[in-house]
């Protein structure tokens, strides 16, 4: 009871409060807990941007197992006056013991406090976007309360985003120059027509978004839809040579598999975004298969950038 009237007397008082200076005063660094039961879920929050251009990165942690399982994804933000919605975007970090499954996060949270006294809070809902579950499965309710931190903390996620070089978009945030200005380069990216058997240079930036160590003789891969399935076509280029050509991306794994006999000490492997689907950009989700081991990879490009993961061979 005493939960619903601390929400009630937060959206009253986040309804009186001007618009710009909510905007202001988002922006930032935010820890905290989603709350389902009588069960905490260490959770983190980073908002950039400014107006009504806010955009974010979380951090949920679970436990399954015994073993900690953390995933980190990009957050898209909408204000409205009393209101501020939170939904889950695309999976750029997890290090799951178990495969993971698309669950969308939504939340409708408020604000009271000023500067780091800050407090956002409200409720959440999820949602599986896996059609062949049933509706209940992976679909849960409770609360999310953040804390708001000085901008110069050096929380778990910023770290993340550090190591990631995802910060660039954090004005609040203050870095050291990078150390590898080769993470994000500007390369002339070589696409094969298949009936001209041509090439035609797209200088496009790729990003290097995973490091892969391998040990066995071959990997699978395989691609999928990430999400919605909305007509998202991508090639896949292996050391500047295609060896997947304009695959449409539905929930069927489309997949190959790499003899790594003919893989050098360090491969790069690009998802070249043949064009952007009903809803842009162009996203997808590769798995990597090696031997016992499988990671995944949630990848997103469009006409000038390209996703790309390096693969090395373990010694």
């Amino acid at each position: 009871m005493m939960n619903k009237i601390f929400l009630v007397i937060i959206f009253w008082i986040f309804f009186l409060i001007p618009l710009r200076s909510l905007t202001q005063d988002l922006t930032g660094i935010w820890t905290g807990f989603l709350q389902i039961g009588n069960e905490k879920l260490p959770y983190e929050l980073v908002i950039s941007g400014s107006g009504n251009s806010l955009k974010g990165y979380s951090r949920m942690v679970f436990t399954f197992n015994g073993v900690e399982n953390i995933g980190i994804k990009t957050m898209e933000l909408k204000i409205k006056r009393g209101s501020i919605s939170v939904e889950d975007g695309d999976l750029i970090y997890d290090n799951y013991s178990t495969p993971g499954r698309r669950v969308k996060l939504y939340g409708n949270l408020a604000w009271v406090g000023k500067d780091t006294n800050m407090t956002l809070a409200g409720t959440f809902a999820t949602r599986s976007l896996d059609m062949r579950l049933a509706p209940s499965e992976n679909s849960f309710k409770g609360m999310i309360r953040l804390q708001k931190k000085e901008p110069s903390t050096k929380t778990k996620l910023i770290s993340k985003l550090q190591e990631m070089n995802l910060l660039d978009a954090t004005p609040f945030v203050h870095t050291e120059k990078k150390k590898e200005e080769n993470f994000i380069q500007t390369k002339e990216i070589k696409e094969i027509d298949s009936t001209k058997k041509e090439t035609v240079v797209a200088p496009r930036k790729i990003e290097i978004i995973q490091a892969i160590s391998f040990h066995s003789d071959s990997l699978m891969i395989s691609l999928y839809d990430n999400g919605e399935i909305d007509g998202d076509t991508v090639s896949i280029i292996l050391n500047g040579k295609t060896i997947l050509s304009k695959q449409g991306l539905t929930a069927k794994a489309i997949t190959k598999t790499i003899l790594t006999s003919e893989l050098g000490d360090s491969s790069e492997l690009i998802m070249y975004a043949e064009n952007l689907g009903r809803i842009p950009p162009n996203t997808g989700l590769l798995i990597v298969q090696d031997g016992n081991e499988r990671y995944q990879v949630r990848f997103s490009g469009d006409l000038q950038n390209n996703s790309a993961i390096i693969l090395r061979k373990n010694k």
